[in-house]
């Protein structure tokens, strides 16, 4: 795992809050806004939580950071467009960019999981992997955490099912239904 064989940098570990702010802020630059300014223009939010959406974004692969500066969105970004914001599909899309994360997985593994780490076990894992101070990385590890609470809350559950499992569910309550 490439994250083990170096130190993350700062910026690599996530620190905006809230998903649905890192959409809009996903919407802006698919619209053309490409730097921090043009995005905090567009959005109304604070240049300095554009930054952190920037490359939160970027962790979970909604955007890329170009040559020369700015930010593009990447197929996955476009894609998460055609999802009506605060939809399922949304949903969805938050929680497997989540756990596809390679950062997020060494920094948070199962952080979606029925039994996720500790905010005190990711803390250590910040600090071990990128060198940021204890109380730094414990706020770090508390974004991770609001992000678990806001798919937990958008789902109503205490497990964030997969797609698949959804579907499984459906297909059981139909089967049930008709019998």
């Amino acid at each position: 795992m490439p994250t083990a064989r170096r130190r993350l940098e700062s910026k690599d570990i996530p620190q905006a809050d809230s998903l649905e702010n890192v959409r809009r802020i996903i919407d802006a630059v698919a619209d053309g806004s490409k730097t921090k300014a043009d995005v905090s223009d567009r959005t109304g939010i604070n240049p300095r939580h554009v930054l952190y959406g920037l490359h939160t974004a970027r962790v979970l692969g909604f955007l890329v950071e170009e040559e020369g500066g700015g930010f593009g969105t990447t197929e996955l970004g476009n894609t998460l467009r055609n999802d009506p914001a605060g939809s399922a599909e949304e949903r969805e899309a938050f929680r497997k960019s989540i756990q596809e994360s390679e950062i997020i997985g060494a920094i948070a593994p199962g952080i979606l999981s029925d039994k996720p780490p500790t905010q005190d076990t990711i803390t250590k894992n910040i600090v071990k992997l990128s060198g940021l101070s204890d109380s730094t990385a414990g706020r770090r590890a508390q974004t991770l955490i609001s992000w678990r609470t806001q798919i937990l809350s958008q789902l109503g559950t205490g497990v964030v099912p997969s797609a698949d499992d959804a579907a499984d569910e459906s297909d059981e309550d139909e089967t049930v239904a008709q019998a």
